[in-house]
């Protein structure tokens, strides 16, 4: 099997050749998906109480903003 972590960045699409492509080793996408894993309780936990409000008070009950 072929490492691209150490290859070189190469244009992912022709039209847009500043636009690189690199492959993440394994190490940087557990570091990633520690980092943004407070993130997704976060929005979960907003997604909730939005459901819950719109759930007790309906559609209407809620600011227009969040309609």
């Amino acid at each position: 099997m072929k490492d691209e972590t150490l290859e070189a960045h190469r244009p992912q699409f022709a039209s847009a050749p500043q636009q690189a492509r690199k492959a993440a080793s394994f190490y940087e996408a557990i570091d990633a998906a520690v980092e943004l894993k407070p993130m997704v309780g976060v929005a979960r936990r907003a997604s909730r109480e939005r459901r819950v409000a719109l759930s007790q008070l309906g559609k209407m009950g809620l600011p227009p903003k969040d309609r």
